[in-house]
């Protein structure tokens, strides 16, 4: 199934979006994981569950020694080629989230991580709707900005959501769906 969606992706038409990932499938849980401020000497704590054909993401920032937790799963090669923008579909408290995206790009040898804001652009009573344009990431190496290439959707190694706003206490959010838009 993998490869047939990276396959689909490379042909997406102008104007359409693809399914990326999609918590209405059972297995889709199971490729993310947790990454925490704990490699930093950091307190935060974030939580993965599956609930209703979501990823339920909470947990604690706490801002003495990292502040910040985020979830993330590898993608099929080239899942992303021909991509423009993400549809990412999610219901969220107050705090402010950001969508990570990976690729082959580097500096000092690790991976630059592009990231854009989650605003929503679209809403319903449950669930809001951020469309993110790739043209428009920032990019930071361990939470600093660095200059760095565009991103390059055929070389997408990963996708995820961290929080790191500088704020200590709970947080909550649950991501539906995620499409690849040409």
């Amino acid at each position: 199934m993998l490869y047939a969606l990276a396959m689909s992706l490379t042909n997406i038409e102008p104007g359409t979006c693809r399914t990326l990932v999609d918590f209405a499938d059972p297995d889709e849980f199971a490729r993310w994981k947790v990454v925490d401020d704990g490699v930093m000497g950091g307190l935060s704590k974030g939580h993965i569950e599956q609930v209703e054909g979501a990823l339920s993401f909470t947990g604690t920032i706490n801002t003495n020694g990292g502040g910040f937790t985020s979830l993330r799963r590898q993608l099929p090669e080239s899942a992303m080629a021909g991509a423009k923008s993400l549809r990412i579909h999610y219901s969220h408290d107050a705090r402010s989230y950001e969508v990570t995206l990976r690729s082959d790009a580097r500096e000092r040898g690790r991976r630059i991580a592009y990231r854009a804001p989650l605003t929503p652009d679209e809403s319903d009573c449950e669930w809001s709707v951020a469309v993110i344009d790739l043209s428009r990431l920032e990019t930071s190496l361990f939470g600093q900005q660095v200059d760095a290439p565009a991103f390059a959707t055929h070389e997408a190694h990963s996708i995820g959501l961290i929080i790191a706003d500088g704020i200590d206490g709970d947080f909550a959010m649950q991501l539906k769906r995620i499409e690849a838009c040409a």
